[in-house]
C-alpha cells in the first residue's frame, strides 16, 4: 500500500468539502441572482414598452404610416425585443416586425395606445403588443459564475496556500521532530510552548513511556532493583568521573533450599526482602542491583579506604543473616560476599565482577573454579558455571 503523506490526506479531505461549499454557494447565488434579473427584466420590459407606445401615439393620431411602420421596426433592433406590432387605425391594418407576439406567452407585454387631445379627450388608437426574448436561467447561470468561479478560485489558491503553511508549522514541523526523537530513542523535552494541545500530550506521552521502558530495562522487576545494564552504565560513569570505590558481590547461602522447601513464592519474598535491606545498610549515593537469581551487587563511590568498604560488608552481613518471616516461619540465609576496587585501572565490568566473583569464592572457601559471567575466552579468570 502506499504511503500517503499526512498533508496529502489533509487536502484530499479538504478539496471536496471545498468543492462541495462551492456547489452549494453557486447555487444559492444563482438562485438570487435569477430572481434579481427577473425583477430587472420585468422593470426594463415596463419602461421599454411604455417609451415605445409613448413615441407611437404621435405617427398614429396624425395617419402617419411610415413614420409608424419605421418606429416599429426599430423597436424590433432593441436586443431583447423579439417582434413588435400595432393596428393601423387609419389605413385599417396590423403594422407588425419581427416575430408575431403571441398575447398568451408571458414574455409578451401589452399597453393601449391613447392620445389624449387639447380639450382632455381620450382617443383609442388600438393596442401595442411587443414579445420580448425569454430570460434564460442558464444566461443568469452563465452570467453569475464565470466571475463566482473566478473568485473561487482564487480563495481556493489562498486558502490552500494558508492551509499548508499552518499544518506545516501546527502539525508538520512539530511531528518531524517528534518522529526524529523517536528514531533516535531519545526524549523531546523540552516541548516547545507553542505547539498544539493534542501534539504536546502525545509528546508527553511518548517521553513518559519512553522513561518508564529505559526504567524497565535497567531495573529488576521482581525487586526494584537496577540490573546488569544499570551496573555497566553507573561504572562506567564513576570511571569517567575519575571516582574510586569498591564493588561488592554476594549471593545467597541456603537460597535453594528455600524454593525447594517453601515454593518460589517464599523465594521471591526472601529476594524482595534482601533488596529492601541492602538499600536500607547503603548511603544514597550507593547504587543496588540484581544480576540475577540469588546474586547482587553495590557500587559504592567514595569508598577510597578499605576499612569503609569492610564496614559496610559487617552491616550487610548483619541484616542478612536475620531471620526472614514467611507465614510466621522464620527463614535463615547468609551471604557470601567478594570484595574488589575499582578505579586504580581500566578494567571492565566484567574484569570487575570476575575478580569479586573470586574473592566471594575464597570467603566460601570453596576450591573449584565456576563460571558465572562471561568474560572474554582469553581471560584467565574464565571458570566453568556454577552447577
Amino acid at each position: 500500500m502506499p504511503v500517503q503523506k499526512l498533508y496529502t490526506r489533509f487536502l484530499r479531505q479538504l478539496l471536496p468539502l471545498l468543492a462541495l461549499a462551492y456547489v452549494l454557494t453557486a447555487a444559492l447565488t444563482t438562485g438570487l441572482y435569477y430572481q434579481n434579473q427577473r425583477l430587472t427584466v420585468s422593470n426594463q420590459r415596463s419602461q421599454t414598452l411604455d417609451t415605445f407606445a409613448h413615441v407611437l401615439i404621435k405617427p398614429l393620431w396624425d395617419c402617419n404610416s411610415l413614420t409608424a411602420e419605421g418606429i416599429i421596426q426599430a423597436m424590433t433592433l432593441q436586443p431583447n425585443v423579439r417582434g413588435v406590432s400595432a393596428m393601423d387605425q387609419c389605413a385599417q391594418k396590423l403594422i407588425q416586425a419581427g416575430t408575431l407576439p403571441d398575447k398568451n406567452s408571458k414574455d409578451t407585454l401589452s399597453t393601449p395606445l391613447q392620445y389624449v387631445d387639447e380639450t382632455g379627450a381620450v382617443h383609442m388608437l388600438g393596442e401595442l403588443q411587443v414579445a420580448f426574448r425569454p430570460l434564460s436561467i442558464f444566461t443568469a447561470v452563465s452570467r453569475s459564475l464565470v466571475p463566482q468561479l473566478a473568485v473561487f478560485l482564487s480563495m481556493l489558491a489562498v486558502v490552500l496556500a494558508c492551509a499548508l503553511w499552518t499544518f506545516r508549522r501546527t502539525i508538520g514541523e512539530p511531528l518531524l521532530q517528534l518522529c526524529q526523537a523517536m528514531h533516535r530513542h531519545q526524549a523531546l523535552d523540552p516541548i516547545p510552548a507553542d505547539w498544539a494541545d493534542e501534539i504536546s500530550e502525545v509528546t508527553q506521552t511518548y517521553n513518559t513511556q519512553l522513561q518508564e521502558l529505559r526504567r524497565q530495562a535497567r531495573h529488576d522487576p521482581l525487586t526494584g532493583l537496577g540490573n546488569r545494564l544499570l551496573l555497566e552504565e553507573r561504572l562506567d560513569r564513576v570511571k569517567q568521573a575519575g571516582t574510586q570505590g569498591h564493588i561488592l558481590l554476594l549471593d545467597l547461602d541456603r537460597f535453594k533450599p528455600v524454593n525447594d522447601t517453601f515454593g518460589h513464592a517464599a523465594g521471591d519474598e526472601v529476594l524482595r526482602t534482601v533488596a529492601q535491606r541492602l538499600l536500607a545498610c547503603v548511603r544514597e549515593h550507593d547504587t543496588v542491583v540484581r544480576l540475577g537469581g540469588d546474586e547482587f551487587a553495590v557500587i559504592a563511590p567514595d569508598t577510597i579506604e578499605d576499612s569503609a568498604a569492610d564496614a559496610l560488608v559487617t552491616r550487610i552481613t548483619h541484616a542478612l543473616t536475620q531471620p526472614i518471616l514467611w507465614r510466621d516461619t522464620p527463614i535463615y540465609i547468609t551471604p557470601s560476599i567478594g570484595l574488589t576496587r575499582f578505579g586504580q585501572d581500566d578494567s571492565d565490568s566484567n574484569t570487575l565482577l570476575a575478580q569479586a566473583d573470586a574473592d566471594m569464592y575464597r570467603a566460601k572457601g570453596l576450591t573449584r573454579h565456576r563460571r558465572r559471567y562471561d568474560p572474554a575466552p582469553s581471560d584467565p579468570r574464565t571458570r566453568e558455571s556454577r552447577s
